[in-house]
């Protein structure tokens, strides 16, 4: 479970920030809940954060909250809305595996459909482009697809 208190740490922000944050997480926690009663298997923990978001230890950024300073990602990520989060998942990315097979076409017939993230409101960027981690996100890209690539 990720709380609002891990996922902005000690970075200030707005109560907007709050309520997006919040939106995020809850969709976010009822996704790994699936998941970890679906696998029998306990979300990991990343060591360099003690928790369940990805990042690097002494990071300024990194899976959570982002400040709109903040140097990691694009000047436009959703992170800096507080509608991502990078949860780690492991050198086994196991929780991507797993949203794998609920990949469906979109209805134009190409690649990108999730029935699983599309039942939570998310949107997660494409497992080869997070190696550790899945990138969930409240806010959809502009392709409109539920995987994409960054």
């Amino acid at each position: 479970m990720i709380t609002t208190e891990m996922y902005f740490g000690s970075k200030p922000h707005g109560e907007g920030h709050t309520a997006a944050a919040l939106d995020l997480l809850g969709r976010r926690n009822a996704l790994r809940v699936e998941w970890c009663q679906a696998t029998g298997k306990e979300c990991p923990i990343d060591p360099d954060t003690g928790t369940e978001i990805s990042g690097t230890r002494g990071g300024n950024g990194d899976g959570g909250f982002r400040l709109a300073t903040a140097t990691t990602g694009k000047l436009s990520s959703s992170h800096k809305e507080a509608r991502a989060v990078d949860d780690y998942d492991g050198p086994g990315n196991e929780f991507d595996t797993w949203l794998d097979q609920f990949e469906v076409p979109m209805p134009d017939g190409s690649a990108g459909g999730n029935a699983k993230l599309e039942q939570h409101g998310l949107y997660r960027e494409h497992p080869d482009a997070t190696p550790t981690w899945v990138h969930l996100t409240t806010r959809a890209p502009g392709s409109g697809r539920r995987t994409f690539q960054p």
